[in-house]
């Protein structure tokens, strides 16, 4: 075989060998400038237009609350985030359970289809209340209203993934024998592992405010959502607005741990290449 003369080499592009790299730096560059313009104006405006503390204090002065008491805020932050998780993880088990069984039957779908309405129609937080009656002063009620916030996207989405399957490659697998458990792992989970990972993103956020909705009216005596009542209650603006910022902090730090484990499992799908 005749070499390819030198001028004539193939060779990568030295835009493709430096792709990742960028893309790395690109990645965590781009969620850090958004947060740096959000919380640089809101300092400038609230300084430059006087606003009181009261009304709206800088972001400066509610990092500095947190930086003075940091053990208050992560012990209070630990509660709500194990609530939040718990229910995140039970409505991802249970919703998963439930789109498989519909996957596979008209039946089940047309029978469990209105109870999945009913439980988006009515409004969440009006059950914290009723789960603590029922379950009294533990994390029950937390952990239920967490999980019924993000039962409704998960379910939608498994039951989407797992019913998008290839057509010719479900049927080759049924041509040689292939039980409903094979072809439910090797070709329905992963139709449906984009579809779950995008609720994820939305439903960890989910969790979170459900957590802090079951411990305001869920009678908890500890999290942040306790914390935020009783900071609101008592005219605490420091507080107050430490507690909505460890949420918020909370939420995006869980929301970019979801994407991460994303685009290592999901390393193989398209929706993870760049163009």
């Amino acid at each position: 075989m005749t070499a390819l003369p030198p001028n004539l080499a193939v060779e990568s592009p030295p835009d493709e060998l430096e792709e990742e790299p960028r893309s790395s730096v690109a990645r965590f560059l781009a969620p850090l400038t958004g947060l740096v313009l959000v919380f640089g104006g809101w300092e400038a405006y609230v300084r430059l237009a006087g606003v009181s503390p009261l009304t709206l204090p800088p972001p400066s002065r509610i990092l500095g609350h947190l930086a003075d008491d940091p053990g208050f805020y992560l012990r209070n932050g630990s509660i709500t985030l194990v609530e939040a998780m718990v229910g995140f993880v039970l409505a991802l088990v249970v919703a998963l359970t439930i789109a498989t069984a519909m996957a596979h039957s008209r039946f089940v779908e047309r029978a469990t289809m209105p109870l999945i309405v009913l439980i988006q129609s009515t409004p969440v937080a009006v059950l914290a209340p009723v789960f603590l009656l029922w379950f009294g002063f533990s994390p029950t009620p937390k952990i239920l209203v967490a999980a019924l916030f993000a039962f409704v996207p998960f379910v939608a989405n498994a039951l989407t993934g797992l019913r998008s399957v290839d057509a010719d490659t479900l049927e080759l697998m049924r041509s040689v024998d292939a039980s409903r458990r094979e072809i439910l792992w090797h070709l329905r989970l992963p139709h449906a592992l984009p579809g779950l990972f995008a609720a994820a993103r939305i439903c960890v956020s989910l969790a979170l405010v459900g957590a802090v909705i079951g411990e305001l009216y869920g009678g908890s005596t500890q999290g942040l959502g306790y914390q935020a009542r009783i900071a609101q209650s008592r005219s605490l603006v420091d507080q107050l607005w430490g507690s909505v910022l460890s949420l918020a902090l909370m939420g995006i730090v869980l929301t970019l741990l979801v994407m991460a484990v994303e685009r290592r499992a999901l390393r193989w799908h398209s929706s993870q290449r760049t163009i």
